[in-house]
């Protein structure tokens, strides 16, 4: 790929990484429920990777890994939970931006 053609690229947001978010926690301490709704801006980075199918996977692998574990476990549990509810968004999503305080709307 010659450098203008990179540049095109870039602008188009294809050359984004993807982060795997999970929602916040409402207050106080100890943490509340999942804030299902707060902005993308809130949610927390737990991993990236370099394409949309990638970070599908790695959600995929940590709900498949702590939907296997043992459910009697109130961790297992929880962290089944918050990977149920995390998502995966490209660097380049504007609801990213700090700040920005549109809830965030569920990816189909």
């Amino acid at each position: 790929m010659r450098f203008p053609e990179f540049r095109h690229a870039a602008a188009l947001g294809l050359l984004a990484v993807w982060y795997l978010l999970t929602p916040p926690f409402a207050p106080p301490d100890p943490p509340g429920p999942l804030q299902l709704d707060a902005p993308l801006s809130q949610w927390s980075q737990m991993d990236s990777s370099d394409s949309a199918a990638g970070c599908e996977e790695q959600r995929d692998n940590m709900v498949r890994m702590y939907g296997s574990g043992d459910m009697t476990s109130v961790n297992i549990q929880f962290k089944l939970w918050l990977y149920h509810n995390s998502v995966c968004v490209s660097s380049a999503d504007p609801r990213l931006r700090a700040g920005k305080q549109s809830p965030h709307q569920p990816l189909k």
